[in-house]
């Protein structure tokens, strides 16, 4: 499951960085050993758009977050990501 959010993380970390953020710390806070440069790419992505400090602070968020939490939170932001990618393509 971590392995699955340190993907969602790095899909998101563009556009809704605030988000991924968030998601990185709960997906690191399983202890998942994810490929060093993909982590950094994440990171440095998310830091980029947010800042070092208020991306450590949503990480850190995300690291308390319980699984179910952590969950609920990625779907809520895969979701919404989605409509708006649907909303924005012309039919």
């Amino acid at each position: 499951m971590g392995i699955t959010l340190h993907m969602i993380a790095g899909t998101l970390a563009a556009t809704r960085p605030d988000a991924a953020a968030i998601i990185l710390g709960a997906a690191e806070e399983a202890h998942v050993i994810e490929a060093a440069t993909n982590a950094q790419l994440i990171t440095s992505t998310v830091a980029t758009a947010l800042g070092e400090e208020r991306a450590r602070e949503l990480r850190a968020r995300g690291a308390d977050m319980d699984w179910d939490q952590a969950v609920a939170y990625t779907l809520t932001q895969t979701s919404q990501a989605l409509s708006e990618l649907q909303s924005a393509t012309p039919p």
